[in-house]
């Protein structure tokens, strides 16, 4: 549903359109002093540090001789990147609206590749992780998912709302894989954590984004300038930061979420 709107509103409307290409060319406006930086970062996103993700997953899921998980996590990591490409470059249209816009009109580029590809990574890493380490790992993976995110929009190479799609879209992809390990009966490895600053960080970017964008919307003309731009790529960074940070709270509490529980090896005591 999430992803079905943030598709509708950043590519089928005119707003969304707009506010979408003002991040877009805010974002473009600070590359001259973060550039290195950002070819750095985007760099090391590729088929081969997927292919070590994959390697990592399947190395822990071993060692704690967890199969169905790492089988999960696996499964996530294969079909949020393929289902990314397909929607891509074959499902999602992009019709032009007769905008003047920094990109071709009609060049998808939504979800993110690149937002998949490490975002998966870090759903798939927590799926087999120890409970004890699945906290701090998800908020250095969301943090490296952020800066890769907003390192796509600084090199002019996706709109916020890509990066949006595909965190949603791997959260869709994890919460069907966690399905399958209630369908088997697996248990739960502890207690659901307490994630209250998770949610707080969340809701706090969702408030942040959302008034930007309105206000931007009240103010056309500021939209417009160098300022106005600057603003709109902050409230796309908050608006990604806060699917960001929601999606990995969702994962957390699946992750936790009471499994069907195996009989009891002790006979119940008859009746008296």
């Amino acid at each position: 549903m999430g992803f079905a709107v943030i598709y509708w509103w950043s590519v089928r409307t005119v707003l969304g359109r707009e506010f979408g290409d003002a991040a877009l060319r805010g974002a473009i406006e600070t590359r001259g002093a973060f550039g290195t930086t950002v070819d750095t970062i985007l760099d090391v996103v590729s088929v081969a540090s997927l292919a070590a993700a994959t390697a990592a997953v399947a190395t822990i899921a071993l060692v704690r001789l967890a199969r169905v998980p790492g089988l999960v996590a696996l499964g996530v990591l294969v079909a949020s990147n393929v289902s990314t490409w397909l929607l891509k470059n074959h499902l999602l249209p992009r019709p032009d609206l007769g905008l003047d816009e920094y990109a071709p009109a009609t060049l998808n580029s939504l979800p993110s590749g690149h937002s998949t590809a490490v975002f998966s990574a870090v759903v798939a890493v927590l799926v087999v992780l120890p409970p004890r380490l699945r906290v701090p790992a998800a908020l250095l993976g969301g943090v490296v998912a952020l800066v890769t995110a907003v390192a796509t929009m600084v090199a002019g190479w996706h709109r916020a709302a890509d990066s949006m799609a595909a965190f949603l879209l791997v959260g869709v992809w994890a919460a069907l894989g966690l399905a399958v390990t209630v369908a088997l009966g697996e248990e739960p490895e502890g207690p659901p954590p307490r994630l209250q600053w998770f949610l707080a960080a969340s809701l706090g970017a969702v408030a942040l984004g959302t008034a930007l964008v309105l206000l931007l919307d009240a103010l056309p003309a500021l939209r417009g300038s160098v300022l106005g731009e600057l603003g709109a790529f902050v409230a796309g960074t908050a608006l990604v930061a806060a699917v960001d940070v929601a999606v990995l709270l969702v994962v957390l509490y699946l992750l936790a979420e009471p499994r069907r529980s195996r009989p009891s090896r002790l006979p119940s005591a008859p009746a008296r």
